[in-house]
């Protein structure tokens, strides 16, 4: 089952213009057995099949499939510290420009409040030790420091962006992951766009961010049916 969402899910977000060639990777947590399935380093995915998905341990060991994708210690990391269950990384267009200007993809309408609470943040960078020696897992390790520093609930935003490189998006499941995954690259384009229009565009004031996040993921939510 989970080998079968990993293919779905890779190809998904290369249907929808997330990621080009063999950019990116999909995972998802088996938090019963714990084990990490993800997409193998470098594959076309196009003819990905359920033996080529890699399944490693929380540690990183292989345990079937072929080599997985450079990226596993990061998603490992997030995977130990983070709530959820599907973690996706791209280089979507616009997301990685606020990467690249290693600016917050910053929260100016009810669009973006709908699915995160603030702004999308961008980590801080590493130093050159950190990108010498065990670099994906210090970019994870990374994130999770931000997070914790700045008191982030990682369910109230669930994405980040790493400085001149992409962004990472998780959920709590595969479906959620892959929303999280749509929407912040469609938040990145028009937040990109206004700022073209109105360089000193305000962002969406506390009430107004507070109605529309809470109204769908709040205690009291009452969107949805």
């Amino acid at each position: 089952m989970f080998a079968k969402h990993i293919i779905q899910l890779n190809r998904r977000i290369l249907e929808e213009g997330l990621v080009v060639l063999t950019w990116g990777n999909a995972s998802i947590i088996d938090r019963t057995n714990s084990e990490v399935y993800i997409k193998p380093s470098g594959i076309d995915v196009h003819n990905m099949t359920e033996d080529d998905v890699s399944v490693v341990d929380l540690k990183g060991n292989l345990l079937r499939g072929k080599k997985p994708s450079v990226d596993i210690p990061t998603h490992l990391e997030l995977y130990k510290k983070f709530p959820t269950d599907c973690i996706i990384h791209t280089h979507s267009l616009y997301c990685t420009i606020f990467a690249q200007l290693q600016q917050d993809i910053p929260c100016l309408g009810t669009t973006h409040a709908d699915y995160f609470y603030g702004n999308i943040p961008v980590v801080d960078p590493l130093d050159g030790d950190q990108i010498d020696n065990d670099y994906e897992k210090n970019t994870g390790t990374s994130i999770v420091k931000y997070f914790t520093r700045n008191k982030i609930n990682p369910l109230h935003v669930p994405a980040a962006l790493i400085p001149c490189h992409g962004i990472f998006v998780w959920g709590r499941d595969d479906v959620h992951a892959m929303e999280n995954a749509i929407v912040a690259e469609h938040i990145a384009k028009m937040a990109y766009m206004q700022h073209v229009a109105d360089p000193i565009c305000e962002s969406i004031n506390k009430t107004l961010l507070d109605k529309h996040f809470k109204r769908k993921h709040g205690k009291s939510k009452y969107y949805g049916q």
